[in-house]
């Protein structure tokens, strides 16, 4: 073993300072027990919302209590249907769907089995609510329903309150024509494929009509699904919870394997992404580890010494990650999966340091000519990474400031204690694997062709720059799998639900101008509906008539009571003095106006329809699948009228993306501008050295997605500040030390093999960064998740070119 000289020690080499960082990383530690141990009052969730890596929205007052009335994060909805329609199927799917009740009943709250029994209203408000299937009706037809009320089986016989069956009316019209109770359970049919509300207003008695005491009059063969919706009583985004919702999916598959689940809610897709970036930190993080151990041994063939050359990785993600935890109060997992690759960077400072012990310098005082060209080098990365706490993304926020931090705690690890570790005495011989490869790699001059090749290739990649585009759209967010998108869209279409992303405010002075205007706007969305431009949507308008046709149904009543509910009751043989009876129960009977129904228990699904407001009468419609052109109708509606505001949440979110893309644009380039003054105050002419690999890597990695039809995202230039980072640590060192270094003409002959054998030991220790580089960034090119795989693609291309321009700097 080659041990550490006995030099005097200053500045950093100093025991003190050795300690006071092991000290620093033990309260790193005791921070992070504090997050991550159970019983901790101070303990952290890992957070898997993809709205979490967002900005705040820029939306007016309404728009924003609008959208908090549609946080439905912890729902969710789960169809149980059979492969087939024969009856052992069925019997195997109401039985699965029995069993998956029972196994969700300890972590959600079941709520379906209220939605049809719920829709019953007070009985001073029904007089006032006749469904539009009743609204042909004859007076002959008003009495036949009032008898068919009092002698069917089954039927209403309140012939006080209710003598004409309104009730039953109105709640097979609030119920979907595709839902009803069967067996116990509800039944989600698959709905008509086209129509309008009024084949719905034919449908809906029917609809109650056509139901038998068991339910089998109404369970079509093939297209029945049995409907679970539930509220989680925990979080969507707990861990724990999405794996009990996955253990009790799970497990009812596994024992019903012939039948078919359709699944709707945010804790699926949380849920999916939680695995999915832990599957990929395990192959990512493993993957990167991996390599480089393999890079170390091949090169240094030490075994023994790997696992203290791994120390400063260790130590940077201690230093980092609690104090990015305790920073923002939480964890995003895209940050742990970014964290994964920091082990591919962080191990640079080592290399560096390692390839200079062993080939260039003995003793610790050999290394200064090192420390200067590292720290510049830390100082570049981190001018990248904080760039990226510069954007208004929370998330993003995060991933730079783990990554920074990541940096700085390996670097200090490299600096004040890998000096002291002993060299084994084969490792600085001249025929040491390290010194042949760093021989190889120093033969590889470029001559003029090559210089020739390089700057058509340059001028080529700056011309097919003209054609660059960008791509801000939505789905580079969305690391669900196409399946269970699907599922989704599939359980929306069935239950005719809007997604909310879309909707419009409507403001009016009074309650009644609201429903007025509310039921004046159906036929524009029916317009639209029939140049398919809209799919379905929901408003107050579905729910409630206006005041006025509430009063005038309630005097329509009054006039029925006395004057056909005698002749029912003379028919009936009852006595007639329930006329009065009834005279005086509708005598009580008022409208039902919107916030008077949002507070009833069947006025539950239009509480995400009404804002409260002392000053106005504020109504939402909220719409489903929207096309470009309906969209853009929508919003010119209400671009022509005051009272209307639309909002879609999608088209606003990709307008956030592409500003905060802009800003990152600009920052890459002041970050070029201002480092590359900086390096010209340090290397003056030699400043094309530095520059040249990580500005060469960004204009042809920019080309290379031009050419391929790639849209520029704000991902990619996320990569593209990474690759700036790694390849400005490459391109100083390529101006520190470059492969023939000027001397004066008095330099001894050691120095001249001094100084090429430093060149030496550069180059090597910068291939093996990009290598590293590679293996942790390149990685990440075949995520699942879309930002980090377009991340790691800009990386691949960037990193690739920036190695492959390292000889060039060089030379």
């Amino acid at each position: 073993m080659t041990s550490p000289s006995r030099e005097p020690r200053k500045g950093l080499d100093r025991a003190i300072w050795r300690w006071l960082w092991a000290a620093a990383l033990l309260l790193c530690a005791l921070l992070l027990a504090a997050k991550i141990v159970p019983q901790s009052p101070w303990r952290g969730a890992i957070d898997t919302r993809i709205t979490a890596m967002l900005p705040e929205q820029e939306r007016s007052p309404l728009a924003a209590r609008a959208e908090s009335l549609d946080d439905t994060a912890n729902r969710l909805v789960i169809l149980v249907g059979s492969r087939d329609a024969s009856a052992a199927a069925r019997k195997q799917r109401d039985a699965a769907a029995q069993a998956l009740r029972q196994a969700l009943a300890p972590i959600a709250r079941l709520d379906d089995g209220k939605s049809l029994e719920s829709l019953r209203l007070p009985a001073e408000v029904q007089p006032a609510l006749i469904a539009p299937s009743l609204g042909g009706l004859s007076d002959d037809d008003w009495q036949a329903r009032a008898l068919r009320q009092l002698f069917q089986p089954g039927g209403q016989r309140d012939l006080i309150r209710d003598p004409f069956g309104l009730a039953g009316a109105w709640q097979s019209w609030l119920t979907p024509a595709n839902l009803s109770l069967s067996g116990g359970q509800l039944l989600l049919r698959a709905p008509a494929s086209a129509g309008s509300d009024r084949d719905k207003q034919d449908s809906a008695e029917q609809h109650s009509d056509e139901q038998d005491s068991d339910g089998k009059g109404s369970d079509q063969p093939g297209n029945g699904y049995r409907l679970i919706s539930a509220t989680l009583t925990g979080s969507a985004y707990a861990m724990s919870d999405q794996q009990a919702l996955e253990q009790a999916v799970n497990g009812v598959k596994a024992d019903y394997p012939d039948i078919r689940l359709l699944r709707s809610g945010l804790v699926f897709h949380a849920s999916n992404g939680a695995q999915q970036a832990k599957q990929e930190m395990s192959t990512i993080g493993l993957g990167s580890l991996f390599g480089v151990l393999l890079l170390l041994w091949a090169v240094f063939r030490t075994p023994r010494r790997l696992p203290l050359l791994l120390v400063p990785v260790a130590t940077g993600v201690l230093f980092a990650l609690p104090l990015t935890w305790w920073a923002f109060g939480g964890l995003h997992v895209l940050t742990l999966a970014f964290g994964a690759s920091l082990i591919g960077i962080s191990i640079d400072y080592v290399l560096h340091l390692e390839c200079m012990r062993r080939l260039a310098t003995h003793g610790r005082g050999g290394l200064a000519a090192l420390w200067p060209g590292l720290t510049l080098g830390l100082c570049s990365s981190l001018a990248a990474y904080l760039a990226i706490t510069l954007t208004p993304m929370p998330g993003l926020r995060q991933m730079g400031m783990f990554a920074a931090l990541g940096l700085i705690g390996a670097w200090l690890s490299v600096r004040l204690w890998l000096p002291q570790l002993p060299l084994p005495a084969q490792a600085t011989r001249v025929d040491s694997p390290a010194a042949r490869a760093a021989g190889c790699l120093a033969r590889a001059i470029p001559g003029k062709r090559s210089w020739q090749a390089l700057g058509l290739l340059l001028v080529a990649a700056l011309a097919s720059l003209y054609g660059l585009r960008s791509d801000d759209r939505l789905t580079q967010l969305n690391p669900s799998p196409a399946s269970l998108i699907n599922e989704q869209r599939e359980v929306q279409r069935l239950l005719a639900e809007p997604d909310g992303l879309r909707y419009l405010i409507v403001q009016a002075e009074t309650d009644a101008a609201l429903l007025t205007r509310l039921h004046a706007l159906e036929g524009t969305f029916q317009q639209l509906k029939a140049r398919q431009q809209l799919g379905h949507w929901a408003s107050l308008a579905q729910q409630l008539p206006t005041l006025a046709q509430q009063q005038a149904n309630l005097g329509a009543m009054r006039e029925r009571i006395r004057t056909l509910l005698p002749q029912v009751l003379s028919t009936a043989g009852l006595p007639p003095e329930l006329v009065a009876r009834a005279e005086q129960a509708i005598a009580d009977a008022h409208p039902l106006r919107p916030a008077d129904w949002v507070a009833l228990p069947a006025g539950e699904m239009g509480q995400r329809l009404w804002l409260d407001s002392r000053s106005a009468a504020i109504g939402i419609v909220r719409f489903g699948d929207v096309t470009a052109e309906g969209s853009a109708a929508l919003a010119r509606l209400a671009a022509d009228d005051d009272s209307l505001e639309y909002v879609d949440q999608v088209a606003r979110l990709s307008t956030t993306l592409g500003r905060i893309r802009s800003e990152m644009a600009w920052l890459v380039g002041g970050a070029v501008v201002l480092i590359s003054l900086l390096l010209a105050l340090r290397y003056r002419r030699s400043t094309w050295r530095a520059l040249l690999p990580p500005l060469g890597g960004l204009v042809l990695t920019l080309a290379a997605l031009t050419l391929a039809g790639v849209g520029l995202n704000l991902f990619h230039l996320l990569g593209l500040l990474l690759v700036l980072g790694i390849g400005l640590d490459a391109g100083i060192f390529c101006a520190e030390h470059p492969a023939r270094r000027s001397l004066s003409a008095t330099a001894s002959d050691a120095a001249q093999t001094s100084a090429s054998r430093a060149s030496q030991a550069s180059l090597l220790a910068i291939s093996l960064s990009c290598a590293s580089s590679l293996l942790a960034f390149g990685l990440l090119s075949f995520s699942q998740t879309p930002a980090l795989a377009a991340l790691g693609l800009a990386c691949l291309l960037g990193l690739s070119a920036t190695w492959c321009l390292v000889p060039f700097a060089r030379s």
